[in-house]
């Protein structure tokens, strides 16, 4: 139990769900932020981020929250359209956005919280969807690298974790491909493909980048976070023809971005065989640059990927929330690697307040199939962050659910942060495996209370909170 002493608990948020101050202090326009300005779906709310949790201006109430909840890390992303407000990171950058960001990555040290920093979580600068189309047009991929070499340069110093792009899945399918997030492109399948494959080499230059000009002073370590669902056949039904089936859509979705950078840098047979002349090629020049460009293996596991995998499902099949067995596929396709759960936890309707049973049963569920696979599986995870710090704005889901640790009222003008019960059990189970750990005792024999849990004796009356 030792090893859970250097154990990097933490929690993240990303630019646009949080910062809010959408065209303050000389911000650029984001694709996000012209989405829901001009949105007129009949699915996707009437809402917008232009305030969200008001992050940008409330940043130290966020580093009071991390320090209430004691982790030591913080995940967030950069907003590339605040850093450049025209987008080309060869111009002169938005000094406030410069000074903000130092100001929080200082803060976070001096509190000794590591600050693992996202370069693109989604919200590209407007003028190049305008200008090039977005990530269909492979002029992204370096104006991608400049972006990056000017964040390792100016902030690579004092950040040792960088994470260059946040599930490049969701941003090639849903905002390419379905048009569910921005741009809002319904450009099918072929687009898709196509701004997977930018996507991919915009990472590895990244990552060349880094390791050539700024690994040998700063001495970080960088990596991409990807998603992925976990699908099994159902109980009793493990026949050959519906493993190879789970396979594919573990690689539909995972390998899809997984297989070329912690692989032999192309795509699944299973992908090229599928959509034969559409998947685009990696040349072999580039196969070479774009494998294993990455330090570590960094994962999100939640509830988008889990509803898109659903379209993936034939007869036989179940997707389940089974982050342990997940952890074990990765490490047998693609080495015992260090991994990081960069986003880990579930959603809850904003109805249910800052009370909801289902969430920290989930969250604890996951913490647990991690611990799971450390101890009994070998895998090596070496941090977790819970997802996410704060309510804020969810994408297509608009303010209708929440996943933050901490409840935010977004009718107050102040965005208050109020610890929910996620947030005090995520407090309470870290500080039980620190206290265990430090006894040294390998095992921990407790009984339930039948009693508590079933007051009638049967399922027909459960106590909720005894559960949770």
């Amino acid at each position: 139990m030792s090893l859970f002493l250097w154990f990097i608990w933490g929690s993240g948020t990303s630019a646009f769900q949080n910062e809010g101050a959408w065209n303050q202090h000389g911000k650029g326009v984001s694709i996000w932020d012209h989405f829901t300005h001009s949105s007129t779906s009949d699915y996707f709310p009437r809402e917008t981020a232009d305030v969200a949790s008001d992050s940008y201006n409330c940043w130290e109430e966020d580093v009071a929250a991390l320090g209430y909840l004691g982790v030591r890390s913080y995940t967030f992303s950069l907003s590339w359209p605040r850093l450049f407000p025209e987008g080309n990171a060869t111009g002169e950058p938005n000094a406030a956005a410069v000074d903000h960001y130092s100001r929080l990555i200082e803060r976070l040290l001096e509190k000794k919280i590591e600050p693992i920093v996202t370069l693109y979580h989604w919200d590209l600068p407007q003028v190049f969807q305008d200008q090039y189309g977005g990530w269909k047009n492979n002029t992204l991929v370096e104006h991608f690298e400049q972006y990056a070499t000017f964040c390792f340069s100016t902030f690579g110093s004092r950040v040792k974790y960088w994470l260059t792009m946040h599930n490049p899945y969701l941003v090639a399918v849903q905002g390419y491909g379905t048009g569910v997030h921005a741009p809002g492109e319904k450009g099918g399948v072929s687009s898709s493909l196509t701004v997977a494959h930018n996507l991919i080499r915009a990472h590895a230059k990244a990552w060349q980048t880094y390791n050539t000009h700024f690994r040998p002073t700063q001495r970080g370590k960088v990596s991409i976070v990807l998603g992925s669902h976990w699908v099994e056949p159902h109980r009793g039904q493990p026949t050959a023809a519906n493993v190879a089936l789970c396979q594919q859509s573990m690689e539909a979705i995972l390998g899809w971005f997984a297989d070329p950078i912690f692989g032999a840098g192309d795509y699944p047979v299973s992908l090229k065989i599928k959509y034969a002349d559409l998947m685009p090629r990696f040349t072999p020049e580039e196969k070479l640059w774009v494998q294993k460009t990455a330090d570590f293996f960094a994962l999100s596991f939640g509830p988008n990927n889990f509803r898109l995998g659903q379209n993936l499902l034939h007869n036989g099949q179940s997707i389940t929330p089974d982050l342990r067995r997940l952890l074990g596929w990765i490490k047998l396709e693609y080495g015992n690697l260090r991994v990081l759960v960069a986003e880990g936890g579930w959603f809850s309707d904003a109805s249910v307040g800052r009370e909801d049973t289902v969430a920290i049963y989930l969250m604890k569920s996951f913490i647990n199939q991690v611990l799971q696979a450390i101890k009994f599986d070998g895998v090596q995870v070496f941090g977790y962050s819970a997802w996410s710090l704060l309510d804020g704005f969810e994408w297509n889901y608009g303010y209708s659910v929440r996943r933050g640790l901490f409840y935010v009222d977004f009718n107050q003008p102040n965005r208050t942060r109020v610890p929910k019960t996620t947030c005090t059990d995520y407090l309470a189970i870290r500080n039980h495996l620190r206290l265990f750990a430090s006894t040294g005792a390998s095992h921990y024999r407790f009984a339930l209370n039948w009693s508590l849990i079933l007051p009638e004796g049967s399922s027909s009356n459960v106590n909720t909170e005894a559960l949770r």
